[in-house]
Order: structure tokens, then C-alpha cells, then sequence
């Protein structure tokens, strides 16, 4: 952990918002523009003791460090990546972004009746198990960056 986590996070899962791009088939023609978010956003604090509490069956964030340390980090990474030619998974702009706060609005609830399938919370459940303690490794694979 990285910061004193107050830093909020807007986050989407993916099968509400491929309901929502179904759902919106049923639109009368004409321009229709909405950001998707599912809600409720998320301080660190709450997202880091979430996700370590599903795969390490622990309720706390663990080692935190200040930000001026984890920049710190970043900026060591960036540099011995330039040295080896290598990409390392943390670096200053990951550091950056993970401090930052990304929290957004959106008008659907107020102009749709759009009910989200299945609850943020639940997403992230699925995500983390998925991807992390089930083996899936016989399953297609999209890679991307």
C-alpha cells in the first residue's frame, strides 16, 4: 500500500457493462452518450483491505508505505529498466496513477432504469478468483499491453 489511501477509484465490471450495452439497444434513435461506472467507488484503503481479504483471508492493508517512498520505488524501477532494457510492474507512472484519484459520476440511474446484474462488490469477487486462485489456465486468453 502506497499513501494514506483516501484516494478514491471509480472501477466498472465488465458484465454490467456489457448489460448496459445490450440494455441500450432498446433506445429510441438518436445520439445517446453515458460513462459507466457501478457504484459505489472505493477509497484504497477499502479496495486494498477487500482484495486482501479474498485472496490472503487477511482485513488489513498490510505494509504501507509513504508516498514519497513508493515514487521513490517508481523512480528506481524506471531507471534500472532503462539500464536492463527490461519492464518491470511497478513503475513512476503506476505509482502516479494508483495515488491519484479516478472518480467519476454518471447519469444513468437518473435518466435510465438500468439496474446493474450483479453488485461492484461481487464483480471484484469474481475477478479476483478468477483470475488469481482458480485455474483457468485451459481458458482463452486476451491479452493486451
Amino acid at each position: 500500500m502506497v499513501g494514506d489511501g483516501t484516494n478514491r477509484k471509480s472501477m466498472a465490471y465488465v458484465e454490467n457493462v456489457v448489460a448496459f450495452i445490450e440494455y441500450s439497444l432498446s433506445f429510441q434513435p438518436g445520439l445517446h452518450i453515458y460513462n459507466y461506472i457501478d457504484k459505489p467507488d472505493f477509497d484504497m484503503n477499502s479496495l486494498i483491505i477487500f482484495v486482501r481479504k479474498v485472496l490472503f483471508r487477511k482485513s488489513n492493508v498490510g505494509i504501507r508505505l509513504p508516498s514519497f517512498l513508493g515514487l521513490f520505488v517508481g523512480y528506481l524501477a524506471d531507471f534500472v529498466s532503462k539500464i536492463y532494457n527490461k519492464k518491470f510492474p511497478i513503475s513512476k507512472i503506476r505509482i502516479e496513477k494508483f495515488l491519484g484519484t479516478t472518480q467519476f459520476s454518471s447519469s444513468i440511474s437518473q435518466t435510465t432504469k438500468f439496474v446493474p446484474p450483479v453488485k461492484l462488490e461481487e464483480g471484484l469477487n469474481r475477478t479476483l478468483n478468477y483470475e488469481f486462485l482458480e485455474d483457468n489456465s485451459k481458458e482463452p486468453t486476451f491479452d493486451t499491453e
